[in-house]
């Protein structure tokens, strides 16, 4: 399952932790656009590189500063939100993923046994028993639970490398400097998500930047992140370990089979 939404995960999990008063409207008529099907070799190579280079890190922190384009429920109204994410991983068994939105604050912790929700401003967690590395948890919480982080492509890329093989479009759109770091600009098109990659240049090509736009939906929401990582550092086990908060409750984890029945 997980390896099917490898590149839907940062968009659908970003309007996820929004606000439930936001949500993509109901398809509408729209003209279908003519895609692309220039497919460079060098945009491809990059893709192939920095999953390469992901794979070789062992422990990482990652800030992320988004912005999503949806759409009000039941209207066209376009509007934006902002998101900052803060990612603790320690591969292959452990993290500590801190998410703040314009609606809504988050904390997710996981060490390789537990995988807890814990939302501080209401005062209660969830946990549950987890498989034992990032890539099934992945696949776990998204299947049983219908819980999608943004920027779960991270972790993927980091275990399997990139993905290729659904690419049906790119193309090298050429330099910029994101964050104050040099990077080459590409973008790509799959079957329904087009995506750009900002990726840095040198011996450490680590994408600074990621946007994402549904094609699929009418409204086209989309998910803009630009990166900051620090690649030189460790964790004590207790970044990863959960100690409920003085009052706070514990309630249990809703899976989507017992609300389909």
């Amino acid at each position: 399952m997980y390896r099917q939404v490898r590149w839907k995960l940062g968009l659908a999990a970003a309007v996820l932790i929004g606000s439930p008063a936001y949500a993509q409207s109901a398809p509408q008529a729209g003209v279908a656009g003519t895609a692309a099907t220039t497919v460079d070799p060098v945009a491809i190579q990059a893709l192939r590189s920095m999953g390469n280079y992901l794979k070789t890190l062992n422990s990482f922190e990652l800030r992320s500063k988004a912005t999503i384009e949806t759409n009000m429920e039941n209207t066209d109204l376009k509007v934006s939100l902002g998101l900052e994410n803060t990612y603790r991983v320690q591969r292959p068994n452990a993290f500590f993923i801190e998410l703040r939105s314009d609606r809504q604050y988050r904390q997710f912790y996981y060490d390789g046994r537990k995988f807890t929700v814990n939302v501080p401003r209401q005062g209660f967690y969830a946990a549950v028993d987890a498989p034992p590395t990032i890539g099934d948890l992945i696949d776990a919480i998204y299947e049983d639970y219908g819980i999608a982080l943004p920027l779960s492509d991270i972790f993927y890329w980091a275990d399997a490398g990139t993905p290729t093989e659904d690419v049906r479009s790119a193309v090298r759109v050429g330099y910029a400097k994101i964050g104050g770091v040099d990077t080459d600009q590409f973008a790509y098109r799959g079957d329904d998500l087009d995506f750009q990659l900002w990726i840095a240049r040198g011996s450490r090509p680590l994408p600074m930047k990621i946007a994402i736009i549904n094609r699929e939906d009418p409204i086209h929401p989309s998910f803009t992140a630009e990166l900051t990582w620090n690649t030189n550092t460790r964790f004590a086990p207790s970044t990863f370990a959960f100690k409920p908060p003085s009052g706070a409750s514990s309630i249990q984890m809703a899976r989507l089979d017992s609300q389909e029945k």
